[in-house]
């Protein structure tokens, strides 16, 4: 399933485990079988809800995982906190100065079928974290090749699994001018600023103010996620 095959099919689906599966789907295509959907971290507002971990994760690793309480030592949770970029686990491991239980639970993900991982973690506007840890059963080097596609995937599944389980209000339709839909636009097929700048006749510093406009209309935290909620909503379509 491609990108666009899954966007139009996702957005038709009103039931959680639907949704995931059809993500699954899509996520096969680039030799990815192993999905694990969670909040990272939540804020300290009670109104907040956390939705429920979605995985088909190996039950023998979540078992192992909960009994040795991996969850404050995990590097991969730690570098999500830390960045709004998909990475892999391979660079996340080069950049960390890791602890030895770190590469610990590294070596021991890779040990029960979690190979090649990546993640892309999802930042919300009150300091909630959620994350997507996925990985192949088999070696799948490859996989990081597909970071971008991946990312587009991952930001659709999460707004639309977050609305399904009223975690995000509803995007709000005509806010955006006709130049920052010319902007958005050109953003979704990924062009830089300055690309961008060049194609309709305004200064790269001009492109910025329009896309940090954009931003914060849309309660976007990265032009990934501010393009899924605009064609979520409507405002832009591929």
């Amino acid at each position: 399933m491609g990108l666009a095959a899954f966007i139009d099919k996702s957005l038709a689906i009103e039931n959680p485990e639907i949704l995931f599966s059809c993500y699954l789907d899509a996520l096969a295509e680039f030799g990815v079988d192993r999905v694990m959907y969670s909040a990272l971290r939540n804020t300290p507002h009670e109104e907040v809800k956390v939705p429920g971990i979605s995985h088909c994760y190996p039950e023998d690793w979540i078992g192992h995982y909960m009994a040795n309480d991996y969850v404050g030592q995990d590097p991969v949770r730690a570098h999500c906190l830390g960045t709004r970029h998909a990475f892999s686990w391979q660079y996340m491991m080069q950049q960390r100065d890791m602890t030895a239980t770190q590469k610990l639970i590294m070596n021991q993900g890779n040990e029960f079928g979690l190979h090649d991982g990546v993640a892309v973690p999802f930042h919300g506007p009150m300091g909630e974290v959620y994350g997507v840890g996925m990985a192949s059963s088999e070696a799948n080097p490859d996989v990081s090749r597909h970071l971008k596609e991946i990312q587009v995937l991952s930001t659709q599944f999460h707004v639309l699994f977050s609305a399904l389980h009223n975690q995000e209000a509803p995007v709000p339709t005509g806010t955006l001018t006709k130049r920052e839909t010319e902007v958005l636009k050109w953003c979704a097929v990924g062009k830089s600023n300055w690309a961008i700048g060049e194609i309709l006749g305004i200064s790269e510093h001009g492109v910025d103010f329009h896309v940090r406009n954009i931003l914060r209309k849309l309660d976007a935290d990265t032009r990934v996620t501010a393009v899924v909620k605009a064609m979520h909503s409507g405002l832009i379509a591929l």
